[in-house]
């Protein structure tokens, strides 16, 4: 994962979009649980996806609702990691 649009591409298929919403509406500042486009469940899944895919492991202290707030929450929270956590 090279990039937030990297970052909001993997959670904007981790999220049930209404059919008003526009998946490609997803930037940096999208206020993701504010507008409920994730809940419990969708950061658990994101979390997983960041393993497999991104290969970053968030240790469950960085599992919180302030860093999953919009993606580029998550993304400084994922910058913030040890570099062996982002291997």
């Amino acid at each position: 994962m090279n990039s937030v649009e990297d970052l909001c591409t993997l959670i904007s298929s981790r999220i049930t979009w209404s059919r008003n919403e526009d998946p490609r509406s997803l930037h940096a500042d999208t206020p993701l649980l504010e507008m409920g486009l994730i809940d419990s469940l969708a950061i658990m899944e994101i979390v997983a996806a960041l393993d497999k895919e991104a290969g970053v492991s968030l240790p469950d202290t960085e599992i919180v609702a302030a860093n999953f707030r919009t993606p580029g929450t998550l993304w400084t929270a994922i910058g913030n990691l040890a570099p062996r956590s982002r291997v």
